[in-house]
């Protein structure tokens, strides 16, 4: 578990070069198949931007996109701030995290969230 925290912590640190901060889902988030799941972020030079918005699992190094929450056209403006989508679908129970960041950019240019609780009970 430490090895995925510090790996984790690692890009988390790339935050800083997308100019993204994700500041909800974060920990105690909890979202449920079926419910609504709000993506709140601030973006630095974000006006012009077309942002989309991934849900993954597993480790930080080496996760698995689980959904691109804004596919089919559903991409936002970088600097609405705020998102949210549902009905969400039903994956399995565990922990996802999101990232968001311009259409087309490269891992490090996302902004990441942490760890939070996802409650369904879908197969993978």
């Amino acid at each position: 578990m430490k090895f995925s925290l510090a790996a984790f912590a690692a890009a988390i640190a790339s935050v800083t070069a997308a100019n993204i901060t994700v500041i909800e889902p974060w920990g105690q988030s909890t979202w449920n198949a079926g419910g609504s799941g709000l993506v709140h972020w601030s973006a630095v030079n974000g006006a012009g931007q077309t942002c989309e918005i991934h849900l993954l699992t597993g480790q930080a190094t080496n996760a698995t996109v689980v959904a691109n929450l804004t596919a089919n056209g559903h991409t936002v403006p970088c600097d609405y701030t705020k998102a949210t989508f549902l009905p969400l679908p039903n994956y399995p129970s565990g922990q996802y995290f999101v990232r968001i960041g311009p259409v087309g950019s490269l891992p490090e240019q996302y902004g990441y969230s942490n760890y939070f609780n996802y409650v369904g009970t879908g197969s993978a």
